[in-house]
């Protein structure tokens, strides 16, 4: 993974055999170097991978050929069981654990093998990108890609394979056809690469991976806290997540830019929202809008009144929060997001101002958290319990620190990662760009001044070397 010290090794092999190989290989050598590092993660998520590409392909020149006989119809139907087979998996793979219990399966050989069905790498993502290439395909919106190392690409490639962004083929697949064109001595390019693949790694290793110690404390021994520290979790969590998949987004658009392909921008400072709609602009940009357009729009989106477009709502988020995972946990949290969203359209629709939007919106993300969080229901509702009902005692104040590692220098680093990313997040906001694109503006000396800064703040404090175990990144198990 991008946490690896293999991963630069590898990357560097495949940016020599990218350029030094003829121009006309490009592709090959990006799906063969995908399917390495798929394998290098999981043979079995390998198998899974290449089985649901050559579906999604066999299924894309059949409803192509359909088509072309004047048979809508039928190539529609075989886009519904393509798709439906799609949606089998992710829900087998996704609840086969879940459903032993459910069922009454405990200690027979049924819950046994369900129990071993592990979710390969990245398969909620590929699978979401094959759902809306068949779907655009049967509805006439897009061609069909008869090359299969071209759509093999678009569903592998290995920035984007283990948490996204879900790119759409129309997108994605005309960057595959035109890397012949791609130059090596593209100074703008790579300097904007670099700079992504820099913030990328502060975030990641320097903020979530420096929080998660003290997340992983807090909500384990929940129960040794008071209020303050407790509340200080969830806080701690809410930025923890979002430096965490962030910080993977930045680096999967960064080594995209080395190749000469543009990802999609995953995040927009999105606790800089002013209401829980325009943070769902922000946040996961690519899984919100892949739900607006693939489930939203389709039930109806809000053509029909009001009230249905407060179910359709509720609907859309509940499927997000079992998307994310089995639990009921995720289902809480997917239904106060889908309430929070109804409580804000009934608002937009009164003409009313939510007063201190930012700060309500932000602590309505922060409380959903908990529950995302939590390794179960049971422990999210003892840990807000807790939260609100244990006081504050300023006699453990001095333990509880002792406990989580929270030194003088450790408070300053986290402080100071923290107060960066938010004051980036907000210049970024007002100026409506990332912040590769801010650092790409300025002058020279400004720009080695900021990768000068960002490096050694990787080296010094960031989270790595022997006898750490990196932490993976959170949406790995999506």
């Amino acid at each position: 993974m991008f946490g690896s010290m293999l991963f630069p090794v590898f990357l560097g092999s495949v940016v020599l055999l990218f350029f030094l190989l003829p121009a006309k290989w490009r592709p090959a050598v990006l799906l063969f170097s995908s399917y390495i590092f798929c394998a290098y993660l999981s043979i079995a998520a390998l198998a899974c991978l290449l089985f649901v590409s050559a579906t999604a392909w066999a299924a894309g020149l059949w409803i192509s050929s359909l088509q072309t006989k004047g048979f809508i119809k039928k190539g529609r139907i075989v886009a519904a069981v393509a798709v439906s087979i799609c949606v089998a998996m992710l829900a087998v793979f996704k609840y086969a654990g879940s459903l032993a219990g459910w069922t009454g399966m405990r200690g027979t050989k049924a819950e046994t093998v369900l129990s071993q069905l592990v979710m390969p790498v990245g398969l909620s993502f590929y699978l979401f990108q094959v759902i809306s290439y068949l779907v655009d395909l049967a509805g006439g919106k897009i061609q069909e890609e008869k090359n299969f190392c071209y759509l093999g690409c678009v569903f592998a490639f290995f920035p984007k394979l283990v948490s996204g962004p879900i790119e759409r083929v129309q997108d994605f697949l005309p960057q595959i056809k035109r890397l012949r064109g791609v130059k090596l001595l593209d100074r703008g390019r790579l300097s904007s690469a670099f700079t992504y693949l820099l913030w990328g790694y502060f975030m990641k290793m320097v903020v979530a991976d420096r929080l998660a110690m003290q997340v992983g404390i807090l909500f384990d021994r929940y129960q040794e806290f008071d209020s303050f520290f407790l509340v200080l979790g969830a806080f701690f969590y809410t930025v923890q997540i979002y430096c965490d998949f962030a910080g993977y987004s930045y680096i999967a658009v960064g080594c995209a830019k080395i190749f000469g392909i543009d990802l999609t921008q995953n995040f927009r400072a999105p606790y800089q929202a002013q209401s829980i709609t325009e943070f769902w602009r922000r946040w996961h940009v690519s899984l919100s809008s892949w739900l607006r357009d693939y489930l939203y729009i389709p039930l109806g989106g809000g053509r029909k009144g009001f009230c249905r477009k407060c179910v359709n709502t509720m609907i859309v988020f509940l499927v997000c929060g079992m998307w994310h995972g089995s639990g009921l946990s995720f289902i809480i949290w997917g239904i106060l997001h889908g309430l929070y969203s109804v409580t804000d359209n009934l608002f937009r629709k009164k003409g009313w101002k939510m007063p201190a939007g930012r700060l309500i919106t932000f602590g309505e993300v922060a409380f959903a958290w908990i529950f995302f969080r939590a390794s179960n229901l049971g422990q999210a509702l003892s840990y807000i319990k807790r939260m609100f009902t244990a006081g504050i005692d300023f006699g453990k104040v001095q333990g509880a620190r002792e406990i989580l590692g929270l030194s003088g220098m450790e408070i300053l680093v986290i402080g100071a990662g923290i107060l960066m990313v938010f004051l980036m997040d907000e210049r970024c906001s007002k100026k409506r760009m990332h912040f590769p694109f801010l650092v790409q503006q300025e002058k020279n000396y400004v720009r080695y001044f900021v990768f000068y800064l960002l490096l050694i703040s990787i080296f010094i404090f960031g989270i790595y070397g022997p006898g750490y175990h990196v932490e993976q990144f959170i949406y790995m198990q999506f």
